[in-house]
């Protein structure tokens, strides 16, 4: 999650890194709803206000020129927002509650055409989403994939699952045809219309990930961290730029121009900085400081000519320049004083048009502007929305290329108030057409239909013009590239400002297939036809699809038994049986678990399978495959799904992806405790450990290794200790070594402990299901207690190879077992100073003895057993060796 939060809940809790000046969102849960809340960190301190006040409620001026405003919410917010370059489309990303993609259309109603449900990414400047100049392509990151929409169907035209699971952003070109998506492991991928990855890049700080943005033909990407943003082109890195500093440098994209020429930043010093490509690198062109106090979102028109950006946190302005000068155009601070901060700023194609979201001043009235479109040529808007008419704060906006159209959306109450709910609102720009008619919603069929059940197709039109008009309206029913049937109705006399909906002739649908229902209007002399048509994909089809598998994770352990989840979807239009079945293999493609299970789903519904455990066997690479099946599947291809997982020796209880970050905060013997079970049987060793943190060079007091003692660490006696941990990284991994052999079978606990003066230095912490419940903390001032909401980022690495010698003076002994894995014969090397007896037993990972070799009386020397059986079954072995003043034991591993 790329964000920071501070709480204080006994235990504090913040998010990426604890020195970064920005904003930080806070969710909190409030009888069983999310809610949102907004921080700031100044450098100095945080900064929140009015938590609780009355909403206003009020109708909008006819002038403002909004065409509709969804306040359908159901408690989400909006994060992101997208208008087509044509005008026609609205696409938008809602976050909190119910969190979904919803797609719109910019002359319709407020109600979505359709939405699509999932967890998304969260980013500042409202722009982490995309569509193509006419939304034939629309692209949104989730927390585990890209995915890629058209504007007719909720149903994604292809999913790209990331190999971890993490968050990421995702933009398009503008023809559609090159989408760029970046995640916060640090991966850039860029791919085709069809789903094809094209070329990949790692970057640096992925877990900083602030933006991306992309050229008109996608050949140049720009990926921002909090820090810095890296430019790539065509795979290529073309160069690299500084934002600011490590701590104070910004959380919003850089943007470029169309041909990738210009790219401009904002910091958190206040600075707006352009920059020209001249052939090898990225030269600065000038800087202009602005201040007030930091720069937010910034953009660049198409055409490179335009720039424009806002400032915050308070008494926050649009700052407009001509791309050739340093020196602003003008700049307007007309949206209140305190919390309004200027939170998203767009441009029209040619840099004329400029629109402006603010989150507007905390008061509840007033004729301060929360959204604003001025004209470049004047810093007074020609249009705008008041406190008066919007009681919340907004989050994003965006304007169509021609600056015809507009959108904007946020949060129903003001971002420092705790609270939830949001709006989408479609703007118009200009004047009113004399002469134009459009579709606006296709209310029948719905999306999914069935044989041989018959539909009444049903369209709703609407003048958006200033005169009278009649026009025929056509109907086209398509599938499988065929034309069904083509159908007119007359519309006669439509008033401005006025719909209709007209019943077309009755349908039914004689076999499965993508029913294409197109609608369009013919107006002779109509001034703006990208309004005229509209097209509704409904399904007619059995389909089951294989949606995701987690766990297993990425990283899991050797002898850990876990429950493993597969997720499914009914994507047909009928309620079905499906099942889902789930294997997983190891790296030779043997067959190592399979399970299965049947579920009856409505039509787009999922469920997660909650299957038979499964305990990893040995340390190597494995391969979790998913399959669906459902009678009369329409769509093979989505069958299938697997996650390939690797098993180590390190204990993990995480999935390698903190959702945020936490410290006790009373400076007065904090403490975390992380509980371990061993999968390994004694001897063992525990050699090293590592701790996710979120502030490099900020030492940790000790880290204790511990045996359990009646479900406590026994801290009076501690097996191993380590002091001033820490990472030279932040967010990073602080690494400390133990080397501390282990010969019961017992519990064992690694304990964290601060420094009384410790800045606020925070553990990862991972909220993914299954929790496995053994972190806990405590203080001098709050008792040991378990923290059930997380697992907190604590690892420790057990190993097979234990040495124990006694008594032997300066003698050397030594022992190898080669090669590991093994395919036919395992070389045993024992090297003998002395006379010994020397018993070797062969164990399976059932701790069953499969064999022994006895040699007596061996002489110094160097000793070479080879171990071979006929039929022996891949797997895990345990070799132990002993002889009167030696004790060796190692696992060894038969792939054939």
């Amino acid at each position: 999650m790329g964000k920071k939060v501070f709480l204080f809940l006994l235990v504090f809790f913040f998010l990426i890194n604890g020195k970064e000046v920005g904003f930080f969102p806070k969710e909190e849960m409030v009888v069983g709803k999310k809610f949102l809340r907004f921080y700031i960190f100044d450098g100095e301190k945080e900064i929140g206000l009015n938590e609780f006040a009355q909403e206003t409620h009020s109708f909008f001026r006819p002038e403002t020129g909004v065409i509709w405003v969804d306040r359908n919410h159901r408690r989400a917010i909006v994060q992101s927002i997208d208008i087509t370059d044509d005008g026609m489309g609205i696409f938008a990303f809602w976050y909190l509650n119910d969190q979904r993609a919803a797609f719109y259309r910019t002359t319709g109603t407020n109600t979505p055409i359709w939405e699509y449900p999932g967890s998304f990414y969260w980013t500042y400047g409202g722009h982490s989403i995309g569509s193509s100049f006419n939304g034939s392509g629309l692209v949104l990151s989730s927390n585990s994939s890209s995915y890629y929409w058209n504007k007719n169907s909720p149903q994604p035209v292809w999913i790209y699952n990331y190999p971890m699971v993490g968050g990421g952003i995702s933009k398009i070109s503008y023809d559609g045809n090159r989408v760029a998506s970046a995640t916060v492991f640090g991966e850039l991928f860029v791919f085709d219309k069809e789903g094809n990855l094209l070329w990949q890049a790692n970057f640096n700080e992925g877990n900083r990930l602030q933006g991306l943005d992309i050229s008109e033909d996608g050949s140049i990407v720009v990926v921002t961290v909090y820090d810095s943003c890296f430019i790539f082109e065509n795979g290529r890195r073309r160069d690299a730029l500084p934002i600011g500093t490590t701590n104070s440098g910004t959380q919003y994209a850089a943007k470029i121009s169309f041909d990738g020429r210009l790219l401009v930043t904002g910091d958190y010093y206040g600075y707006v900085k352009l920059y020209y490509w001249d052939g090898s690198h990225y030269r600065l062109k000038w800087s202009s400081f602005v201040g007030n106090p930091w720069v937010t979102d910034v953009a660049i028109s198409k055409d490179g000519s335009t720039i424009a950006c806002g400032t915050g946190y308070a008494n926050g302005k649009v700052v407009v320049f001509d791309s050739s000068f340093a020196t602003p155009l003008w700049s307007f601070q007309g949206y209140g004083g305190y919390g309004a901060m200027v939170s998203s700023v767009a441009l029209s194609h040619d840099g004329s048009f400029i629109a402006t979201a603010s989150w507007g001043d905390t008061a509840q009235t007033g004729s301060f502007y929360v959204f604003t479109i001025h004209h470049k040529s004047s810093n007074q808007p020609i249009m705008g929305i008041t406190r008066n008419e919007e009681p919340g704060s907004l989050f994003a906006c965006d304007i169509a290329g021609d600056g015809s159209y507009a959108t904007v959306g946020g949060k129903a109450v003001h971002a420092y108030r705790l609270g939830n709910g949001g709006e989408v609102y479609s703007i118009m720009v200009g004047r009113r057409a004399k002469l134009n008619v459009g579709t606006i919603a296709i209310p029948s069929p719905s999306r999914l239909i069935r044989i041989n059940q018959p539909v009444i197709p049903q369209a709703t039109v609407f003048n958006f013009g200033d005169s009278t008009v009649s026009f025929y309206t056509y109907m086209l029913i398509k599938a499988n590239d065929s034309i069904l049937r083509k159908e007119s109705l007359l519309v006669s006399d439509l008033t401005p400002n006025s719909s209709r909906t007209l019943n077309f002739s009755s349908f039914t649908p004689s076999f499965y297939a993508y029913y294409h229902f197109l609608v369009f209007t013919n107006l002779l002399g109509d001034t703006y036809p990208y309004d005229d048509s509209l097209l509704l994909i409904a399904k007619c089809f059995h389909d089951a699809q294989a949606v995701l598998i987690n766990p297993p994770f990425n990283e899991m352990t050797i002898g850990y038994t876990f429950t493993p989840k597969f997720t499914i979807k009914n994507n047909g239009s009928y309620q079905d049986e499906i099942k889902g079945i789930l294997k997983i293999k190891d790296s030779l493609n043997n067959e190592l678990y399979s399970d299965s299970a049947t579920i009856i789903l409505l039509p787009e519904a999922q469920y997660t399978f909650t299957l038979r455990n499964f305990t990893i066997p040995y340390v190597g690479s494995f391969k979790a495959e998913g399959r669906v099946k459902v009678n009369e599947d329409f769509i093979p291809n989505n069958d299938t799904i697997s996650k390939n997982f690797l098993s180590s020796y390190e204990i993990i209880y995480d999935d390698n992806s903190p959702d945020a970050f936490y410290w006790v905060g009373r400076r007065n013997n904090d403490k975390f405790y992380v509980r371990f079970t061993p999968t390994l049987s004694p001897p063992f060793s525990i050699t090293t450990g590592r701790v996710m943190v979120n502030m490099a060079n900020t030492p940790f007091d000790y880290i204790l290794l511990c045996k359990d003692e009646n479900g406590r660490p026994d801290t009076a006696n501690p097996l191993a200790r380590v002091e001033n941990v820490s990472s030279p990284t932040a967010p990073g991994w602080a690494n400390f070594t133990f080397n501390v052999n282990i010969y019961q079978s017992r519990d064992l606990w690694v304990v964290l402990h601060w420094p009384d003066n410790s800045p606020a230095l925070g553990v990862g912490a991972d909220a993914t299901e299954p929790r496995d419940y053994r972190s806990y903390w405590s203080s001098n001032v709050d008792t040991f207690q378990l923290w059930s909401a997380h697992d907190w980022m604590v690892r420790i690495t057990q190993s097979p190879q234990v040495v124990v010698t006694e008594n032997f003076g300066n003698e050397k002994k030594k022992i190898a077992l080669f090669p590991n894995p093994f395919a036919k014969r395992l070389n045993i090397r024992f090297i003998s100073d002395g006379k010994n007896d020397l018993t070797i037993n062969i164990y399976d990972i059932k701790g069953n003895l499969i064999d022994k070799i006895i040699k007596k009386e061996i002489k110094p020397g160097v000793y070479n057993f080879h171990w071979q059986r006929n039929n022996l079954a891949n797997g895990v072995y345990l070799i132990e060796l002993k002889t009167k003043n030696l004790y060796y034991k190692e696992k060894v591993i038969h792939l054939k």
